[in-house]
């Protein structure tokens, strides 16, 4: 646009330049095959593959899509252009693309002036800055660094590109400082979270699994393995319980990678990196980091329990972590044994209440599943409140006191790994005992849940495996005070 005031002569000029350009298609497919890109060495026609073109009647139809791919199948290509036709189309157009460094967003940022190269005689670019690229007397489209930026301070903006989400750190609070701009759009907003995997954890694995019915791990496995897909291997999706469209694509769905037999072993050469690295960028592969404490495989086998009511053939324990009337979470997982296994029947997990609230609770639950055995973890001095209370309440159960220190929680957390490794220790599907296990971490000499985490229940349940007939042998040291 113009950079001072300008005259009647220049406005004359300028809208002379658009009235002379042809009338762009309504249709992406015919927008789209008239763009410019590099391939293969080559400038060609941009002509999109299935997925590709999927992915635009997607957008068309849904306002939030999250996608989770293997590398190099151009989707963050073919939102852009999509972004580019719909701002050829709406001179009041804006959107936003984040990236996941600065770099990152030059390059897409060049590309997207790539592809007008070949609408030359449709539109025409009106600003040479690389974050920001204005069509003459239509829509706009800015190019952010998603680890510094926002778009708090921009208005009405239509449609949003969150590229590698699972890799940057920022991301989420780059999508809530951002939400403020899409306020008045309303219904006509269109938001893309795209990224290959990473680990099991952080904003794009919770976003992934949020609202499903399903394992979306496993999904990502069956079509990688072609054993699950929608009209061509390699390619699934679905609509989750909020309207938010999953979408899953592996280079399978690729006319000329699925055709390599040996693509794999091809990037490994390539790329000049290790097996775990391709399996995640390529193979839709959720691959543990090395400070994971429990593997996916054995949380999910595991994850086969129900909520149950008392049975009076079996026998009860508890572990008890409590806390203030802060953010942490004050729990009583309730494990039902029988036939040498132990199983998470039902968990009391509040937070933000009194003393009084939760004692009352977990009194009512004791009294419930008449449990045999409550260790209760003392260190910090909050839970010897709760220790003698229910001491003086419950005489005739055993409560015992538990301190985690640095030698007694790894302890624990062996035994609660060697119960599952011997499937000895179950829990329900839908359990909040799941996402605390694929969280925790090995951070130096330490054991914990990752950051923004909880590991309540986890210890919860540790303290109530530790004192069961499981592991009579491995109890010294975690005891407080206690003689064993």
């Amino acid at each position: 646009m113009f950079k001072v005031t300008p005259n009647q002569k220049q406005i004359d000029k300028y809208f002379t330049e658009v009235n002379n350009l042809k009338i762009v298609p309504n249709n992406w497919e015919q927008f789209v095959n008239l763009c410019t890109i590099r391939s293969g060495g080559n400038m060609v026609k941009f002509n999109p593959y299935y997925y590709q073109k999927l992915i635009s009647k997607l957008m068309d139809k849904y306002n939030n899509i999250v996608v989770v791919k293997s590398r190099q199948l151009g989707i963050t290509q073919v939102c852009i252009s999509k972004f580019l036709h719909r701002a050829s189309l709406n001179t009041a157009y804006s959107a936003m693309c984040f990236l996941r460094n600065s770099e990152d967003a030059s390059a897409v940022s060049r590309r997207a002036r790539q592809m007008l190269v070949g609408l030359n005689e449709y539109v025409v670019p009106d600003s040479d800055n690389v974050g920001y690229l204005k069509l003459k007397a239509l829509g706009e489209l800015y190019f952010k660094n998603s680890s510094k930026e926002g778009s708090r301070s921009y208005d009405s903006v239509l449609d949003f590109l969150f590229d590698e989400v699972a890799f940057s750190q920022n991301m989420q609070h780059i999508v809530s400082a951002s939400s403020p701009s899409a306020a008045l759009s309303g219904k006509l907003t269109t938001k893309l979270f795209i990224s290959t995997p990473s680990a099991k954890n952080g904003y794009f694995w919770d976003l992934l699994n949020a609202d499903n019915n399903c394992d979306i791990e496993q999904m990502c496995v069956d079509v990688s393995e072609g054993k699950l897909y929608k009209d061509i291997p390699g390619l699934y999706w679905f609509v989750d319980k909020k309207g938010t469209v999953k979408l899953i694509i592996h280079f399978l769905a690729h006319p000329i990678y699925k055709q390599q037999s040996n693509y794999l072993e091809y990037r490994l050469e390539q790329d000049a990196t290790d097996e775990e690295t391709v399996q995640r960028e390529y193979n839709l592969r959720f691959i543990d980091s090395s400070v994971s404490v429990f593997e996916s495989s054995l949380v999910r086998k595991n994850a086969i329990g129900a909520n149950e009511n008392y049975d009076e053939t079996a026998q009860y324990y508890a572990g008890l972590d409590t806390a203030t009337t802060g953010n942490d979470w004050t729990v009583l997982p309730i494990l039902k044994y029988q036939n040498n296994r132990l199983s998470l029947v039902h968990l009391y997990r509040q937070r933000k209440q009194t003393a009084d609230y939760h004692l009352y609770h977990i009194g009512s639950l004791i009294k419930q599943f008449h449990i045999k055995n409550i260790a209760v973890e003392i260190t910090g001095g909050v839970g010897q409140l709760y220790l003698e209370s229910l001491s003086k309440e419950f005489r005739h159960i055993n409560i015992e006191a538990i301190r985690t220190t640095g030698d007694s929680k790894p302890l624990m957390i062996s035994n609660l790994q060697l119960a599952l490794e011997r499937e000895q220790f179950i829990y329900p599907s839908n359990s909040p005992i799941i996402d605390e296990l694929l969280s925790f971490r090995r951070q130096g000499r330490k054991l914990e849940a990752a950051t923004g985490k909880h590991d309540d229940v986890i210890m919860g349940c540790a303290f109530g495996v530790t004192i069961s007939p499981l592991f009579k042998e491995r109890k010294r040291g975690i005891f407080g005070g206690i003689q064993l």
